[in-house]
């Protein structure tokens, strides 16, 4: 059953960023405050699919699909501000340090 809620979280992450891609030369797209409210929101939903995914004694998600959820979300966001490949190679660098390293800053997380 929790396989099928990160399931479900994990395709409304990869189809809001397919929306995105499918939207890029809309105008509102151009507004810096809306990237950086999506960028958040792609953050946000990344902490909490990992969050959630690893906090269980029984754990829900491996280390390998939170390392490629964490560069799927950093390379959606390099995409978001128009970067350069030295972007990307950072974005997928960063991506991979988030989700290899989530175990340890997930410990800190307190949940209710």
């Amino acid at each position: 059953m929790a396989m099928g809620l990160w399931s479900l979280l994990g395709a409304i992450l990869f189809g809001g960023v397919f929306a995105l891609f499918a939207f890029w030369r809309v105008d509102v797209v151009d507004s810096q405050t809306i990237r950086g409210v999506i960028a958040a929101f792609l953050f946000g939903l990344y902490c909490a699919i990992v969050i959630f995914g690893t906090s269980d004694k029984k754990r829900s998600l491996t280390l390998s699909g939170q390392t490629l959820l964490g560069v799927a979300m950093a390379c959606a966001i390099a995409a978001l501000f128009g970067a350069i490949s030295e972007g990307y190679i950072l974005a997928v660098m960063v991506g991979l340090i988030l989700g290899f390293t989530a175990d340890k800053w997930v410990a800190h997380v307190q949940l209710p």
